[in-house]
């Protein structure tokens, strides 16, 4: 093993380790990631580099400095894009999370009030409810979306829909504080006779478009895909008081997988 291949292996080692630490500051990814993708991508990039290593000489090194992002990228949009394969929660009485991502917020909406969505402190009227026969008192429960989530959503409850409203954005940032109000957002309602849920899907910046595979009138299943934001997003969930939260703040959830909440009895 040449010197140049310890180098580049050593350099892979320590650049796609302080690159995950950055994501897990930035976006808050789960730690988890450290210990995941972070390996997955070193092994690549090092295979790759024992590989060349007879061929390339020295050029190897900035070559490597490349593929490490490059690959950290690709395995992204791989976790981004997929179907997960995961067994489906179905229980009448539970909300299932419609979303990948971990627990924002969790509050309480009295009666007269219109629901509101925050992200990074700001907060915005999801006005498409004013005219909506909601269960109140009511939760909504906000779950931030990192890059590293699954991207598509699941009807949390079987029903009827009843709305699915669409609003066109301005592709800004929702560190901006009229994002959550101007960016593309998609909002459904499902009743399943006893009771309404509400989804809100808001898109960030560069985003392309939010995609609902779901018309109203529909019959949906629980756990059902109905949609997917493309390049990063929140999604909150409006649901009633008859149900007890059993998810907590900064806690990772999991679409078709983590309930939300479970009926009173």
């Amino acid at each position: 093993m040449t010197w140049i291949l310890i180098a580049a292996m050593l350099m892979v080692i320590a650049e796609s380790s302080m690159m995950y630490v950055y994501l897990h500051k930035k976006t808050h990814i789960s730690l988890a990631y450290l210990y995941k993708d972070n390996l997955i991508v070193m092994a690549i990039v090092c295979a790759i580099a024992y590989w060349v290593d007879a061929i390339m000489g020295w050029w190897l090194l900035p070559i490597i400095v490349g593929l490490v992002p490059a690959v950290g990228l690709l395995l992204t949009m791989v976790r981004f894009f997929r179907f997960p394969l995961r067994k489906p929660v179905k229980d009448d009485n539970a909300i299932v999370s419609p979303a990948d991502g971990n627990i924002i917020y969790i509050k309480r909406i009295e009666k007269g009030d219109i629901p509101m969505s925050t992200k990074e402190g700001v907060t915005a009227t999801l006005s498409e409810f004013a005219n909506v026969e909601l269960n109140y008192p009511c939760w909504i429960i906000g779950i931030n979306m990192t890059p590293f989530d699954v991207h598509r959503n699941a009807t949390p409850i079987a029903g009827k829909l009843i709305m699915n409203k669409h609003f066109d954005g301005k592709f800004l940032s929702l560190k901006d504080p009229n994002a959550i109000a101007q960016n593309e957002r998609n909002t459904i309602v499902i009743d399943n006779g006893r009771h309404q849920v509400g989804v809100v899907q808001t898109a960030s910046k560069l985003v392309k478009r939010i995609v609902t595979y779901k018309q109203v009138g529909e019959q949906v299943d629980q756990c059902e895909w109905f949609g997917m934001i493309k390049f990063g997003s929140q999604v909150d969930v409006i649901l009633p008081c008859e149900y007890e939260i059993v998810v907590e703040l900064k806690q990772q959830v999991y679409t078709r997988k983590t309930i939300l909440a479970t009926l009173k009895k």
